[in-house]
């Protein structure tokens, strides 16, 4: 389980460390020590050109106390004062350090040519400017300098976070590093983790900077990054002696005229993690295809009104077939005409077991929200980002830039789960720990995925999984499955569908 934490989480577990003796300066030795030995395991420095830029904040510092240890292990060090002088007090000292050793300290302002000398013809280069801090455009003084650091052909290390990208929402500016390791203090960034950040990462090592493991609710992560042993151990064994009725019972809502596809890959989700027995509630016209592919499926017609929406006249026996089900799924494909937002707020009244909420049942939601605190059990939204931004009445780029903080307060508010479904897909509990997913690939760019992503999650539920496992085991599958997808058939030619076969070869692979 690896942890992450927000840029001001990060903040607020530096000040803990302060009041539990562990100042800021020796925080400082304590990354520039550790960041300089992870360089010396990835490059021989000796005799070698070791170019340090650094900023003029804390950032700078660490980059500084690298430069010692470098020259310390016989490295040919240059360091390039990326802007002005340090202004904090350990950064300071550092830098007092280097001078009374007689390292060469460059101002790139005043000495650009000579700098851009130094930067073409190095062997490494440490990248130690802005840090955790930055964010909007990179200065226009500057521009030159990071232009050079991504010319150059030395191997570029970034200290923290790659200068030019916000370690708080993975927003990247312009011309930002593009490095080819990034060593972070302490625990990953979350904003590192979504794209354009993650494409300038290069390879990510986190080390430790001496912050003590048992400051209490201080030192906790805000996130996890969801891993193979995370998603496996949450998921039992089948019992040699168990039957259907072990595994649960699902109500599949979803599907309308001209959207029967929706509704099959949805069920077929559900039927190959392993729901026990599904009852699929659509029109004919859905359950024909339906059945065809998925024949294991049971279901109950849908009578439909005149406009080809569900009839108001079918809830009681929906409600009926509900008292008996041990999870719900509704919406994918359901349509956003009027009876519709009807229907859903009588499920999450009435469903005495877990709703999974899908595509146009989040279309439904918007303009009654608030129905959602009407829920009995749990409830899982899995919204793209589109959906979200359409609930939280902005924009998606608004979205894009607090993220964590906006779906934080969302979920708090009303209760639910939320799997907001991007190139890198994150799941919030309520008002808590977020999980962010890192496997699947632009091969799930289609029609069609996210419907089955919805089916898996519900068949999970529906086995008794607890709705967040389910959530956080479906995402991190159906993303391993895209991969293991793509490798056999491509990005471009895979298809929702094909996944079903790579992720029974998963579960194959871990005796499931």
């Amino acid at each position: 389980m690896t942890g992450i934490v927000t840029v001001d989480r990060m903040k607020e577990i530096e000040k803990a460390s302060n009041n539990a003796g562990i100042n800021d300066f020796r925080l400082m030795e304590n990354a520039g020590s550790a960041a300089a030995a992870l360089i010396r395991k990835k490059a021989d420095v000796r005799g070698r050109s070791c170019v340090i830029i650094a900023g003029k904040g804390n950032n700078g510092g660490d980059a500084f106390v690298v430069a010692r240890k470098l020259f310390e292990n016989e490295g040919v060090v240059s360091v390039i004062l990326a802007n002005e002088l340090p202004i904090t007090e350990e950064s300071k000292e550092m830098l007092d350090q280097l001078l009374r050793m007689g390292i060469e300290v460059l101002p790139f302002g005043s000495n650009e040519i000579l700098a851009a000398k130094k930067i073409a013809a190095a062997d490494l280069i440490v990248d130690g400017i802005f840090g955790t801090g930055f964010h909007g455009e990179i200065p226009d003084g500057m521009k030159p300098l990071f232009e050079q650091i991504n010319q150059a052909v030395a191997a570029v290390f970034c200290l923290d976070v790659p200068s030019g990208v916000s370690a708080q929402n993975g927003l990247a500016a312009e011309g930002a590093v593009q490095g080819d390791f990034t060593i972070t203090f302490h625990r990953v960034k979350a904003g590192m983790l979504y794209w354009p950040a993650r494409g300038h990462l290069g390879e990510v090592q986190t080390v430790s900077i001496g912050v003590p493991e048992d400051m209490g609710d201080e030192a906790l992560e805000d996130g996890i990054l969801v891993g193979e042993d995370d998603v496996f151990s949450a998921l039992p064994k089948r019992a040699a002696d168990s039957h259907k009725g072990d595994y649960g019972r699902l109500l599949h809502i979803c599907g309308s005229v001209g959207f029967s596809g929706a509704a099959v890959l949805s069920a077929m989700g559900s039927a190959r993690v392993g729901a026990g027995l599904l009852t699929a509630a659509a029109p004919a016209s859905v359950l024909v295809p339906l059945t065809v592919r998925l024949p294991e499926a049971m279901t109950l017609p849908l009578a439909l009104d005149t406009d080809g929406a569900i009839h108001e006249s079918n809830l009681p026996r929906i409600l009926a077939t509900l008292t008996n089900m041990s999870a719900c799924l509704i919406g994918c494909g359901i349509g956003k005409k009027g009876p519709v937002a009807g229907l859903l707020e009588s499920v999450l009244q009435n469903a005495a077991c877990p709703v999974v909420i899908d595509a146009d049942g989040i279309n439904n939601l918007s303009g009654c929200i608030e129905i959602l605190q009407q829920a009995r059990e749990p409830v899982i939204l899995t919204p793209h980002m589109g959906e979200m931004a359409r609930l939280l009445g902005i924009s998606v780029e608004e979205l894009r830039e607090n993220r964590i903080e906006k779906l934080k307060r969302f979920t708090a508010d009303f209760g639910v789960i939320v799997v907001l479904k991007d190139s890198v897909t994150t799941i919030f509990e309520p008002g808590g720990t977020f999980f962010v997913n890192q496997t699947g690939n632009a091969g799930l760019a289609k029609g069609g995925s996210g419907d089955l992503l919805a089916g898996m999650i519900a068949g999970f539920c529906t086995q008794g999984i607890a709705p967040l496992k389910s959530a956080v085991c479906a995402v991190y599958l159906h993303g391993a499955a895209a991969d293991a997808c793509s490798a056999r058939l491509s990005q471009y030619s895979m298809l929702p569908s094909d996944l079903l076969e790579d992720l029974s070869r998963i579960f194959v692979a871990h005796g499931l």
